[in-house]
């Protein structure tokens, strides 16, 4: 899987929809960025710019966010892009082990690409990563029919409404 290509065919994809979050400047911002890396760094967790994806889960008319628990901010379940793993794959990844549930994309229910953002992570001397940027893909999933009995999740996780969500995420709430 090519990084650097999939983020430059989702801006792409971006740029033809018209969301209220997305705006044109934001996206140039990101490809500026995403163009001056070679692909390989966009996986590597030691470089300035590096890549993650999240997602969006909606039960209801609520959406799953945990407790990261070096910001200690409620965020998307989200992660690290790992070396040949497509971003969506991550997205689906991250949100079972950061929630204990599991989240599908199928033909009737595909994955929609709904936002890309530019993260500043700052310095985290525990894990000694220096301060850097994640360039997030955000994706929609869908809560799978079957889940695991009881989730055992690596997060404090919580079913948020729009209105106990913060303004960076109260728009995806148009989609339920």
């Amino acid at each position: 899987m090519d990084s650097k290509k999939e983020v430059l065919d989702a801006i792409l994809r971006l740029r033809q929809q018209n969301r209220p979050w997305l705006n044109a400047e934001k996206l140039s911002q990101i490809e500026q960025k995403v163009t001056a890396v070679p692909s390989a760094t966009l996986t590597d967790r030691k470089s300035a710019l590096h890549l993650s994806a999240s997602a969006v889960v909606f039960n209801h008319d609520k959406c799953f966010f945990i407790k990261h628990p070096y910001l200690q901010q409620i965020l998307l379940p989200a992660g690290h892009v790992e070396s040949g793993e497509s971003t969506l794959e991550c997205a689906l990844r991250e949100f079972h082990e950061e929630t204990g549930r599991r989240a599908q994309a199928t033909a009737s229910t595909p994955a929609e690409l709904l936002d890309l953002n530019l993260i500043y992570i700052p310095s985290n001397p525990v894990k000694h990563e220096v301060s850097h940027f994640h360039v997030d893909v955000r994706y929609r999933l869908f809560l799978a029919s079957k889940q695991p009995q009881p989730p055992i999740a690596e997060l404090p996780v919580y079913l948020l409404g729009k209105e106990q969500a913060t303004a960076e995420f109260k728009g995806y709430y148009i989609l339920v």
